[in-house]
């Protein structure tokens, strides 16, 4: 601005005051709505708080994944096994304690000396040195015949005994003791395992396949509906009447018939499994293969709406392959409408495997899952309904989550609902 033109603009602030204040007035209004401008991530993300059953089901879901992946933490401090079996505490109240028995102490003493022989060995020889604990004079078993007489004995007993010795490694002989009495919060279950620790554990698997499933289907029905969307003609004929056909079928009855399948017919197969993981692999496996068509058909849709755009006769324009049209430009306008397909789709694994495994044709015992878990508890369900109880408000607790984030999901990135 030279000099000329600012005397002008003072002499007219000076003879028309209100023009000074409109212009300041202007400028503060501008500068306010600078400082109001959000990314479009805060703008959804505001937009996603104000449905508050999609915002503390966030929350609940979060709870639930952070309980299921600090499952070996949790064994770790609580002392609980998942496949522990207590025969002589079957069906245990909530809130109850168990003693273990004979059985079990044998068999933790028998995991000790077969993994610390060295500990065993000394712990043994100090016993008998300070006659401590007699035993028989067989000579090749003695030092096992010891740790068995001793663990026999009551827990306040064994404790005062150990703090006798002096100069003696027994941490790891003290810890199997910490296992032989158990709190069960949840009770136990058929066989006398923790329902705690096994929902804990049932929770990684359940909402694990849910996550992997919704996952993996997004991506195949990405790649069948883009390029169905982008090619056209017959193709796009070819691919969505495949997805059409895999539509019209009843989804439960399929699964069951493919998840009656044994992989271990199978050599090529059976040699490339783990047979522990069998059964969370085939479900896997199957759930993915036959549910991945409603995210292709809304790929399909939305590819078809942006292949006409001007930015993508722009990319054409400009010589960039199909590949990079699509990937580069296609696929990041369709992650939103994705993201909520993929957010409902996990509660809808859940409830698949849930069903299956419940039917016996899913996650296969000891592997627990919230779905055979109420498998095990239908025999009991009226003697013992916190077993069946605890599981089904799991799966209806973490299921309703999903639905609530992915309803909140669509409205927030819909552009129509979308407050700036």
């Amino acid at each position: 601005m030279d000099l000329q033109t600012q005397e002008s603009l003072t002499h007219n602030n000076q003879k028309d005051p209100n023009m000074a204040s409109t212009h300041s007035s202007l400028n503060e209004s501008e500068r306010k709505a600078l400082e109001q401008a959000l990314p479009m991530w805060k703008i959804v993300f505001n937009q996603f708080k104000e449905h508050k059953m999609a915002f503390y089901s966030a929350f609940v879901i979060l709870f639930f994944l952070i309980v299921a992946l600090s499952a070996e933490l949790i064994t770790k401090v609580t002392g609980l096994d998942p496949n522990r079996q207590n025969v002589g505490a079957r069906y245990l109240a909530p809130m109850s304690r168990a003693q273990a028995t004979d059985d079990i102490k044998e068999s933790a003493v028998e995991v000790y000396i077969n993994q610390h022989p060295d500990e065993a060995k000394k712990l043994a020889t100090e016993l008998k040195a300070q006659n401590i604990l007699i035993v028989d004079t067989d000579t090749e078993n003695e030092n096992q015949d010891a740790l068995y007489d001793l663990i026999m004995k009551p827990d306040e007993e064994v404790k005062a005994t150990l703090a006798k010795l002096q100069n003696v490694n027994y941490s790891n002989y003290e810890a199997i003791l910490k296992t032989f009495s158990t709190y069960h919060v949840f009770g136990t279950d058929e066989v006398g395992r923790d329902v705690l620790i096994r929902l804990v554990y049932g929770a990684r698997v359940s909402i694990g396949v849910g996550i992997m499933v919704a996952l993996s289907s997004a991506l195949i029905g990405l790649l069948i509906g883009g390029i169905a969307g982008f090619y056209g003609g017959k193709i796009d004929m070819a691919l969505m009447r495949v997805t059409d056909a895999l539509l019209s079928l009843p989804t439960i009855p399929i699964l069951i018939v493919f998840s009656a399948v044994d992989l271990s017919k199978l050599p090529a197969i059976k040699q490339m499994m783990n047979p522990s993981y069998e059964s969370i692999i085939k479900m896997f496996v199957i759930m993915c293969l036959f549910s991945w068509m409603t995210v292709a058909r809304l790929v399909r849709g939305s590819i078809l709406s942006l292949r006409e755009r001007e930015f993508v006769l722009a990319a054409k324009t400009l010589g960039a392959t199909d590949a990079t049209i699509i990937l580069r430009h296609m696929f990041p306008n369709v992650i939103a409408p994705m993201l909520v397909a993929i957010t409902l789709g996990v509660g809808s694994s859940i409830i698949y495997e849930s069903a299956l495994s419940f039917l016996g044709l899913g996650i296969m015992p000891p592997t627990p899952s919230w779905g055979n878990m109420l498998n095990n508890a239908q025999e009991v369900i009226y003697k013992n309904v916190w077993l069946t109880v605890l599981p089904g408000l799991m799966i209806f607790i973490t299921t309703v989550s999903f639905n609530f984030v992915g309803d909140g999901l669509q409205d927030a990135v819909d552009p129509k609902s979308i407050k700036r």
